[in-house]
């Protein structure tokens, strides 16, 4: 099921992503019939899949020595805290071992100038 925000397909200013209603009449908030859904509990995917992309747990990287440890049947994430520079080196180890990196798009065409 898609939860959007009330509204969001009608109002160009009002963004898709999921914000609880708050208003005391809000007709999502209280649960009328012919509205939308609200999260909860019962909506939550099974344990075996959560916090999988695609199937494969997700490893975060944040050197090249731990990505010796990652196998070819995983998907990586390279943490937030590498630097551009890093980050091409990961990605180029990646992309000759085979490994999918779910976040490898950010800042791949702009590496980090060597010095010089």
């Amino acid at each position: 099921m898609e939860f959007i925000k009330r509204d969001a397909r009608k109002l160009k200013r009002v963004g898709m992503s999921w914000r609880k209603p708050r208003g005391r009449k809000n007709k999502t908030k209280v649960g009328k019939r012919g509205h939308r859904k609200m999260p909860s509990k019962g909506f939550r995917s099974p344990i075996s899949e959560r916090y999988r992309i695609g199937g494969k747990l997700p490893m975060v990287i944040h050197s090249l020595s731990e990505l010796d440890m990652v196998g070819s049947d995983n998907n990586v994430i390279i943490a937030g805290s590498v630097g551009a520079f890093k980050r091409a080196k990961i990605l180029d180890a990646c992309k000759s071992k085979n490994i999918k990196v779910v976040n490898g798009e950010r800042n791949a065409e702009n590496p980090a100038k060597t010095g010089k």
